[in-house]
């Protein structure tokens, strides 16, 4: 220990008596590193951080744990669920001391004046069963939880947990507000207590402000009856272990049980067809103490994908670090050969010079981790404002991470430059301190070998963002098969205030009117899905001449449209005719489909004329009649990377059961100068339907790509990174050769070489150098591109465009940096050079 402690005063005292060399060594390790423990952070706080509640380890999540936000009408699903469902498995199972199911709303409006609040405001809940708090082990910070006696009837029990944020937020953490009411939805609730004050929800990335029980979703989720029906799955499930029992036991339990429940009274509740869809499904159970997150299925992969790039960031910054060490360890050649001549050990001079290395990555790291600070805040702004909800104040892991990191990158860069030290010769040392560098006469010694390493690492990090680069632009220029500059869209919820389904067409129409009276618009339309709106419908359908092996080959999407639709979302109509102002609901029920449908369905026969229906029940007897056949269009997120389904559009005026409005509006101009317009009309119209949404198709189409913008954003910044910190070696490494070889390019001059001569020797040796760095990193780079393969859109991982402008761009900015010390050196006075050595 006493010899550790003389160690790093000796360190210490060294760094400080060559502030130059240690500020520039410091500050690239905190590049490297802070990069490192911003991306870390993220990803601790995504994937690994468990949920601040008593034994998370023992939870589960039943289903798949991505899904938290998504309600799914139609067949039952199995990856979520619904309520009735989840009661034959929270009831029926036996290895679970306790089952809770959840379900988010994003649009709780909050009546201020009850809240005691400045203005209305609107809030995120979580509907959750009567044993929710228990299940999870979570306490009260104030008041009670909600127990399973607050779960029975519907609509019997309007209480409310707040969490403790916005208990502070809102009533300053106020006791007072126990027992008060607050109006939800215009609804009032009574507040019965606070929960915990690091509790937020078990949904990673989401705060939950309110937490409400199920049995009073018709007042939170407007407009629609959800709890007791078994077609609508749109619950998150999770289950605490009873002592011994494993994730795969709770797995095998519960699929026994869902069996049984669809030959009971479960079961019966299902249609035919519906029983048969899921009659050989699998229910999903995994380890859940890191809680739900949507997030994991956007950004876990690009987020591991960067923690490889700065990866290669930092290992190429220790390859700077190594070469300033080694051209130190000349000017300290003299200083270890007369310790070895006095009788010093070489593995304890080692062991001193790996303690100055780690002390100085030690210093990077304390520098990194304040600049990942700044770092994290960056990255979460380039992932949207949503990822702002994720835990990401710094732990034991993170600090333990950051620790490792520096502890690795110390041995890493000083290694090499330790044992290069140790090698010095001591008598031709302490004769002529010229003999320690021989470096500078090798043709390919330790400084150059990785700085041709750093240049093939450079490659592979700017060929994988020119990859992701390309790919996002092919994303966002692809055909759409319309045009998406100039439509603002607009999302209501008229079901959420009372509108029934006539009152609704009526409605749509209304606003159809008045938005064509607005200055600057082309024209209007409406749909129940429309463009990027996050929601989507399928049917299987029944087509006469038509068979499929598989249940999924008879689904096809569907929406039901408006009049002219096809004509302002700039969809061309390529056989027939698009819906129209005719077709009502007293008139024949119309359909038109798109190119992929008439290839699957019709096999690429004329279709005009011919009926299809969707195989329900409640569908018999009403047949669609084909008008017309449209381009195929990519109008969702889901669909941008894939090919264009079978696709059906139908009569908005002829659907009995419309569920909400997309209004699709055109403008002659700017769309972004309509959006203020567009929501006054609607207000004009009836000021109480909430507006889910209103943005253009642009804005829309990058929020549905904005892991992969960010992703190639990031990748872009961290590739400069690597070719600045590249090119720097590069530099530093010539110039230093440039100085070793003074005496030998003063003798070329005196004997008449010209200064071309001189700059073309020093820049060929450097290009050399990048030459061999190509050698080694484009065979690497093109086998590593298969890593980026579920990323690319349009381009292969071997595209020779992005590696020829990667090879072009890294070897000019190379040549700049070795034009500098070759300009130098064409500057030598032979006389001078003569007269020093």
């Amino acid at each position: 220990m006493e010899t550790l402690y003389q160690d790093l005063r000796y360190a210490l005292r060294l760094l400080v008596k060559n502030p130059a060399f240690t500020s520039v060594a410091v500050l690239t390790l905190a590049l490297g590193i802070g990069a490192n423990t911003a991306i870390f952070t993220l990803v601790n706080a995504l994937l690994l951080k468990m949920l601040p509640i008593k034994a998370p380890q023992e939870l589960v999540v039943v289903g798949d744990p991505t899904r938290v936000n998504d309600r799914s009408s139609g067949t039952p699903q199995t990856d979520l669920f619904s309520y009735p469902l989840y009661k034959e498995l929270r009831d029926n199972n036996t290895v679970f001391s306790g089952l809770t199911a959840a379900g988010t709303e994003h649009r709780i409006d909050v009546d201020a004046s009850a809240a005691g609040g400045a203005s209305d405001e609107r809030i995120v809940g979580r509907l959750v069963s009567g044993n929710y708090f228990p299940v999870l082990g979570v306490d009260a910070a104030a008041g009670r939880l909600l127990t399973e006696n607050d779960d029975t009837a519907e609509n019997a029990n309007p209480l409310v947990v707040l969490s403790y944020g916005y208990w502070n937020r809102k009533f300053a953490l106020s006791p007072a507000i126990i027992g008060k009411e607050i109006r939800m939805n215009g609804y009032p609730f009574t507040v019965v207590g606070v929960a915990q004050r690091n509790f937020k929800g078990e949904v990673v990335g989401e705060d939950f402000d309110v937490f409400v029980p199920i049995t009073m979703q018709p007042q939170i989720i407007r407009g629609t009856s959800l709890r007791n029906n078994p077609n609508f799955s749109w619950l998150s499930l999770m289950g605490r272990l009873k002592p011994g029992m494993s994730p795969a036991q709770a797995k095998a339990n519960l699929n026994v049980v869902f069996q049984q429940a669809l030959k009971g009274a479960y079961g019966a509740k299902l249609s035919a067809d519906d029983r048969s869809a899921v009659a050989n499904a699998q229910i999903r159970v995994e380890e859940g103490g890191t809680g739900l997150s949507e997030f994991r299925s956007e950004y876990s992969t690009p987020l591991l994908l960067l923690m490889g790039i700065v990866g290669l960031v930092l290992v190429i910054a220790c390859v700077n670090v190594a070469n300033l060490l080694l051209a130190r360890a000349t000017a300290r050649s003299k200083e270890v050969a007369v310790r070895l001549a006095i009788g010093a050990n070489r593995r304890r001079l080692l062991q001193q010079l790996l303690t100055e290395s780690i002390l100085l990555a030690f210093l990077g790291g304390i520098c990194g981790a304040l600049l990942s600070i700044w770092g994290v805040r960056l990255l979460v702004k380039m992932f949207g404002s949503d990822a702002s909800s994720l835990p990401l104040s710094p732990d034991v892991r993170v600090l333990s991470f950051t620790m490792a990191v520096c502890l690795l990158t110390g041995i890493l860069f000083g290694i090499v430059p330790s044992i290069r030290t140790l090698r010095v010769q001591v008598s031709p040392t302490l004769k002529d301190a010229a003999a320690a560098a021989p470096e500078s006469r090798s043709r390919f010694g330790w400084g150059k070998g990785l700085v041709a390493g750093q240049v093939a690492l450079s490659l592979l990090v700017l060929f994988a963002a020119g990859l992701l680069v390309r790919s996002l632009q092919k994303l966002m220029t692809q055909d759409l098969g319309y045009d998406s500059s100039r439509i603002v869209v607009t999302r209501l919820n008229p079901l959420a205030v009372g509108y029934k389904a006539e009152r609704m067409k009526h409605l749509a129409q209304e606003l159809t009117a008045r938005m064509s009276a607005v200055p600057g618009v082309r024209g209007v339309s409406y749909s129940q899905n429309g463009l990027f709106s996050g929601s989507e419908s399928a049917s299987a359908i029944v087509v006469p001449g038509f068979s499929a092996d598989k249940p999924r080959d008879r689904v096809a999407r569907e929406d039901s449209v408006g009049p002219d639709y096809f004509s302002v979302v700039g969809i061309p109509i390529l056989m027939g005719r698009g819906v129209g102002p005719q077709d009502t609901a007293s008139s024949t029920r119309v359909a038109v489909v798109n190119e992929a449908m008439v290839k699957h369905f019709f096999h690429g026969e004329n279709p005009l004329g011919r009926q299809f229906q969707i195989d329900d029940p409640d569908e018999k007897a009403k047949p669609f009649t084909v008008i017309g056949v449209a381009r195929d269009a990519k109008d969702h997120g889901s669909l941008l990377r894939e090919a264009t389904p079978p696709r059906f559009y139908h009569a908005f005026q002829q659907d009995s059961d419309p569920i909400q409005i997309m209004l699709e509006v055109s403008a002659e101009g700017d769309p972004n100068l309509l959006v203020t317009g567009v929501r006054s009309q609607i207000k004009a119209v009836d000021a109480n339907i909430p507006i889910n949404s209103i943005g253009t198709v642009r804005h829309q189409l990058e929020s549905t790509l904005s892991n992969h913008i960010a992703l190639a954003k990031l990748s872009a910044f961290f590739a400069g990174l690597a070719l600045l910190l590249a090119c720097i070696g590069l530099y530093g490494v010539m110039s230093y050769t440039v100085a070793g070889r003074t005496r030998e390019i003063g003798v070329r001059i005196a004997l008449g070489a010209q200064r071309g001569d001189v700059l073309r020797l020093v820049l060929r040796e450097g290009m050399l150098l990048v030459a061999v760095g190509f050698a080694v990193g484009v065979p690497l780079s093109l086998a590593s591109s298969r890593v980026l393969k579920s990323f690319l859109f349009g381009l292969k991982g071997t595209d020779p465009i992005s590696l020829a402008v990667v090879l072009v761009l890294l070897g000019v900015v190379a040549a700049v940096a070795e034009f500098i010390p070759a300009r130098r050196a064409t500057k030598v006075d032979p006389a001078v050079a003569l007269r020093y050595e």
